[in-house]
């Protein structure tokens, strides 16, 4: 991954397209500090178009910056410890995860319940300490929904009290109970919004928003939201209709349905 000019090399482009996270993952880190941005650039461009998933050029723009800011916090977290407390990281990432995703109002530790910490704590796979490995296990699934989050068509939904549109970071088995009702499902058109726990850097749909709802059938579906319109730039930006009108236009979404977390 030299910088000597010369375009990355249609095997390189083949061995991500083909390759599993984990191959993306090492891949991308090793560009992260070789490439240019106009090789990274150039590289997210051909890997979309040899995919046909425009989504993996999302994953490979933030990776730089996902790298470089997951390094800075793990080695504050750290301080040269090999483990660290996990209580001690829950205070630690409060911080630049307010940073990363301009959250005025709502902090991981004041306004969202305990369970998102031991949502995160899964993610991570740890127990009482916290090793490099774990953290960047959790950091990423946690940066590219915090980079989603900054989104000014996201943003003052995060942000929003009430109603809270995105009521923080819940399993899909917590959405599916919280749309049933003393004598079954909600109406038809009850929705939750929510981040797929599944989905890390670099999957193709790590931070992207599902809408877990009630359809007209009384049966309850999960659906990825287009989102494609937060990265682009220039007049397609600017022109993007915010997140709740886009929800609102939806026939089979009517209203918010009441968060219901498991213990």
């Amino acid at each position: 991954m030299s910088t000597s000019g010369k375009p990355i090399s249609d095997l390189t482009v083949f061995k991500y397209c083909l390759g599993g996270l984990n191959e993306r993952a090492l891949l991308l880190r090793e560009m992260a500090t070789s490439a240019s941005d106009r090789e990274l650039l150039e590289f997210a461009h051909q890997v979309a178009l040899y995919s046909g998933c425009s989504h993996h050029r999302h994953q490979i723009r933030m990776a730089r910056n996902l790298i470089a800011e997951g390094t800075k916090v793990w080695s504050s977290i750290a301080r040269n410890n090999h483990l660290v407390h996990w209580e001690s990281v829950m205070y630690e990432i409060e911080e630049p995860f307010i940073n990363i995703a301009r959250s005025s109002t709502r902090s991981l530790n004041k306004q969202l319940l305990i369970q998102d910490f031991e949502l995160l704590r899964r993610l991570a796979g740890c127990q009482e300490y916290m090793a490099q490995e774990n953290f960047e296990k959790m950091w990423c699934w946690l940066y590219p929904v915090a980079l989603t989050l900054s989104k000014d068509s996201i943003n003052a939904l995060w942000n929003s009290g009430s109603p809270k549109w995105i009521e923080g970071f819940i399993t899909k088995e917590e959405a599916e109970f919280s749309l049933q009702g003393p004598s079954g499902l909600q109406e038809p058109g009850t929705f939750v919004l929510r981040f797929p726990t599944s989905r890390s850097w670099p999957h193709p749909d790590s931070g992207t928003l599902i809408v877990t709802y009630v359809g007209s059938d009384c049966i309850i579906h999960h659906r990825l939201l287009t989102l494609d319109s937060l990265y682009s730039s220039g007049e397609e930006e600017m022109n993007a209709k915010s997140l709740q009108d886009m929800l609102l236009a939806e026939p089979e979404l009517s209203r918010l349905a009441r968060i219901i977390r498991s213990h």
